[in-house]
């Protein structure tokens, strides 16, 4: 297996060889007006037939109308959606009803490591409350 990667330094005949070589390819960046429908009808015409996308970033990254009109034309295999255009997502919209989009409730973050962090962070504000002390990481 052969793992391609692109840093935001790279440029954008990187990014097309990439989409064209890749059978898979996962999107993990920041949204920024660079990134905001980094993947949109031509991106997506350049991949593979039959190659898998996979969005870990942020909605916005994908053009969600270029993205449902390609999985109509049968040419991506499958797309997964860790995060939304809209959080929570709206379940009515045609995308999330698609054959072969598979979509999570923006739980990929969600290791052991993680709930194990959130867990200590929870005990101790707990811990902190009974003290009368300040609370981490609270929200107002």
């Amino acid at each position: 297996m052969k793992i391609l990667g692109l840093t935001s330094q790279s440029s954008r005949q990187e990014l097309e060889h990439l989409l064209r070589s890749s059978d898979a390819v996962t999107l993990h960046c920041p949204l920024t007006p660079a990134t905001t429908d980094l993947i949109g009808a031509p991106e997506l015409e350049l991949m593979k037939q039959h190659a898998i996308l996979i969005n870990f970033a942020r909605g916005e990254v994908i053009n969600k109308q270029a993205l449902l009109s390609t999985l109509e034309t049968g040419k991506l295999w499958g797309v997964g959606l860790d995060v939304h255009w809209q959080e929570p997502a709206d379940s009515s919209e045609a995308l999330y009803h698609h054959k072969n989009v598979v979509a999570l409730p923006h739980s990929g973050v969600g290791t052991h490591e993680v709930f194990e962090n959130l867990a200590e962070l929870i005990v101790e504000n707990l811990r902190r409350f009974r003290a009368g002390q300040d609370l981490l990481h609270r929200l107002v």
